[in-house]
């Protein structure tokens, strides 16, 4: 990784993790992934301020459109957190989905997941995916027994039938929430799995970068 002289520290610094490249029914998508850091923090404001819900996704029922962006905004707020840790995707030069997540008791919990709507309401092909096959990769890296995470009942995308699919087992009702955990094993299986349909390239040698520049 490039030494930054502290004399020179920019006010940025997104480390690039890998390149990738899905298939869906037939389509090729280019999802990029960085881990943010402090130095990021305007950008993520910015993101927040700038995301137009009520535009992109006007032809969503009202109480749907306000729970995305309600889980929106905690990501946003979760993303913030200097006790976690952050990934953004990009796709098409433009923000498609954001993570964050922090390290318990060997363990990993995943705090909250969101895709950004683009322009119509759509969203990239497997955007979310990515991001927990990312998620997936750090857990094997990190050794960890395995992820947990609460999952909301009431949003505006069936995500419980999603994260059984990535692996996840329901644990049943806490709350509002049902509390999901993937182990090691399924961790592993779910990463074989799903590189049939998610190409990954990690980036070697990654130099800090701008997202500000990433956008046109």
């Amino acid at each position: 990784m490039k030494v930054i002289n502290n004399k020179v520290t920019p006010a940025f610094g997104a480390i690039p993790i890998a390149r990738t490249k899905n298939k869906f029914k037939g389509l090729t998508t280019k999802i990029d992934l960085y881990e943010l850091t402090k130095f990021d923090r305007r950008f993520i404001e910015n993101l927040a301020e700038n995301s137009d819900f009520s535009t992109n996704l006007a032809k969503m029922e009202e109480f749907d459109r306000n729970r995305w962006k309600k889980v929106f905004d905690y990501t946003i707020e979760s993303a913030q957190n200097t006790e976690n840790q952050a990934v953004i995707a990009f796709s098409g030069h433009k923000p498609c989905g954001i993570l964050s997540f922090f390290d318990e008791v060997s363990s990993i919990f995943l705090d909250a997941v969101c895709a950004i709507p683009q322009h119509g309401g759509k969203r990239v092909n497997l955007g979310g995916t990515t991001l927990i096959y990312q998620l997936f990769k750090f857990a094997e890296s990190y050794k960890v027994k395995n992820i947990t995470l609460s999952a909301v009942t009431d949003g505006p995308f069936d995500v419980i039938s999603k994260y059984k699919r990535l692996g996840f087992k329901d644990l049943g009702m806490e709350g509002d929430y049902v509390k999901m955990s993937c182990n090691q094993y399924k961790i592993k299986e779910k990463l074989k799995e799903l590189s049939s349909v998610i190409e990954y390239e990690p980036v070697k040698n990654p130099e800090k970068v701008n997202l500000e520049d990433l956008i046109v």
